[in-house]
């Protein structure tokens, strides 16, 4: 069976660690304090593993569910709403796909 037959890819371990966990980590090292998941396979699960995260790390983590697959960019529209707010719409924000 696959790795992902039982939990989303970035839930995958890759060094002892999920792959997204890499990737918040690095994350917060560098002062960000807010990420932005979107999320289509088992949104639940990601949910449950991201609230421990916030904790650990100190992360506002936001899931963004996509109701179908809608490829590598169409999630950033979907996360529109999350990504600007009143005020802040020129402010950079980092993209990776796990």
């Amino acid at each position: 069976r696959p790795l992902t037959f039982s939990k989303p890819k970035p839930l995958v371990e890759f060094c002892n660690k999920a792959i997204v966990l890499h990737q918040i980590e690095a994350l917060a090292a560098v002062g960000v304090d807010e990420v932005v998941l979107a999320v289509n396979y088992k949104p639940e699960t990601m949910a449950a593993e991201m609230a421990e995260i916030e904790k650990k790390y100190g992360v506002k983590v936001t899931i963004s569910k996509e109701d179908e697959p809608l490829g590598t960019a169409g999630p950033l529209a979907l996360a529109k709403a999350h990504l600007v707010t009143a005020g802040a719409t020129d402010d950079p924000f980092f993209v990776f796909n796990s």
